[in-house]
């Protein structure tokens, strides 16, 4: 009997086995669900609310932690990406100019020109990531770097 017992025990464990490599190798065919992969880095739209507020901050905290006494303003988006996390990850690539505004005073930063005199005109590429949790209203630079073009 315990013979008996200890064989349908084995073959139990055996089948509980075989299911669950069954279910984890099943293949999917739908393509679209195949490119959104959850955790995955997708393309954002330049457009989206979330995404020109992550631009924005990106912006205004590199302004702030630079030692330029000018102010500068995005030229181009060149790339943006979104990954799902604990709220959202902003990978973006962005084209920054120096404008004439200093960084004392108190204007737009949308009515600050360019600075097109030589000498003063610089331009960075810079990588971001941001992180933003929009149900704690809370937004944080995780990382970014520059360079010159």
């Amino acid at each position: 009997m315990a013979s008996n017992q200890s064989l349908s025990l084995s073959t139990l464990a055996a089948l509980a086995l075989t299911l669950v490599i069954a279910a984890s190798t099943v293949t999917c065919t739908n393509t679209e669900a195949k490119q959104k992969a959850v955790g995955g880095i997708e393309p954002a739209d330049l457009n989206d609310v979330d995404v020109q507020k992550a631009v924005d901050f990106a912006v205004e905290t590199y302004n702030d932690l630079t030692k330029d006494p000018y102010v500068s303003k995005p030229i181009q988006v060149m790339s943006a990406g979104q990954q799902i996390v604990y709220g959202k990850n902003f990978y973006l690539k962005i084209k920054l100019g120096r404008t004439t505004c200093t960084k004392g005073q108190s204007v737009d930063l949308a009515d600050c020109p360019f600075n097109e005199q030589p000498e003063k005109q610089e331009r960075t590429i810079c990588n971001f990531e941001v992180n933003a949790v929009s149900w704690e209203n809370k937004i944080t630079m995780t990382n970014f770097s520059c360079h010159s073009p």
